[in-house]
């Protein structure tokens, strides 16, 4: 095991305007638009509001670049990773869980498509130097939130291009509030034949909030864990024993529910089979909405999603 801590990269300022929601299209009526300002409103509102911090904190992988040699037929990274400056330009998540963010040697070219995004969207971003953690960085909104503390842990190592699986935290401060909460991110292993590896790495993972959070701070969990969120999920299993649940399940207010959060580069994929999720900590943060988020016009590459994945968020307020 590898672990390491207090470890970031310079700070990006990025316009602190975190209350839009994406603009409305033809899919998305005025009624739904006022549903989600309401459950922003009233839905587990903090009776303090001078000193709530609500954040808009969203999960995506961007699927590595290797992805070129094992499907030819996708478009490159260098046109996806467009799309996915478009995604999150849009979307203006205050925190962001990559993964599949890769540090990559495919042919000739050696590709960071961590740093490709941060440029791009000019986030901040923490992002260990390790090649199996380096895949899961966290990206920030610097005009919004100071990092205090960052670190990751490493689940197990496997050979290029698959590296391994691992976690990584950051501690954030919000400029506003001085509100401090955690983000945590992940990647669990996938395939039918991985349940065993899942279900060591969501005991890993959980073991490690707790000894990063011995304090119980206002929290947050986002990752692909190539498992569907069921109550038999080895995720949900070991994050609800020691106080988490998925944001999805704490609110009505929901967009496009009813399509998987894998897509397989197609523009909406129609299931309930949701791999990807934002976790909080039940005792101290109100959930608001959960999106599934549909690419459209300028984050469509080629006819297809940028991704395999679809970006997920939630808007919740830490109380």
């Amino acid at each position: 095991m590898s672990e390491r801590g207090n470890t970031l990269l310079p700070f990006q300022h990025t316009n602190p305007d975190h209350s839009r929601l994406k603009k409305p299209r033809a899919a998305r009526t005025a009624s739904v638009l006022l549903l989600a300002v309401g459950a922003l409103m009233f839905n587990a509102a903090p009776s303090d509001a001078a000193t709530a911090t609500t954040v808009k904190v969203a999960s995506y992988n961007v699927d590595s670049a290797w992805r070129e040699v094992s499907q030819p037929e996708i478009p490159g990274w260098d046109s996806r990773a467009v799309g996915v400056k478009n995604v999150i330009n849009t979307v203006r998540p205050d925190v962001i869980g990559l993964q599949e963010a890769q540090n990559i040697q495919v042919g000739s070219r050696y590709y960071t498509q961590a740093s490709d995004i941060q440029r791009m969207t000019s986030y901040a971003m923490y992002q260990p130097a390790d090649a199996t953690s380096s895949r899961i960085p966290i990206l920030w909104r610097g005009g919004l939130f100071e990092a205090t503390a960052a670190g990751y842990k490493i689940f197990e190592f496997k050979p290029y291009p698959l590296y391994g699986r691992a976690m990584t935290w950051v501690k954030l401060r919000s400029r506003a509030t001085a509100t401090e909460f955690f983000v945590f991110n992940t990647h669990f292993e996938n395939g039918a034949d991985g349940q065993a590896a899942r279900n060591a790495e969501a005991a890993m993972l959980a073991a490690e909030i707790t000894r990063v959070n011995p304090g119980g701070l206002p929290a947050f969990v986002t990752g692909d864990f190539n498992a569907s969120a069921t109550s038999s999920a080895p995720q949900t299993i070991q994050l609800n024993a020691i106080g988490y649940v998925d944001s999805y399940g704490r609110t009505a207010a929901r967009m496009h529910p009813e399509f998987k959060t894998y897509n397989g580069y197609t523009l909406g994929a129609a299931g309930d089979a949701h791999i990807d999720q934002v976790f909080v900590a039940a005792g101290n943060v109100a959930v608001h909405y959960w999106e599934n988020w549909m690419p459209y016009g300028d984050q469509v590459v080629g006819g297809r999603a940028p991704s395999d994945h679809d970006l997920i968020y939630t808007v919740a307020t830490i109380q």
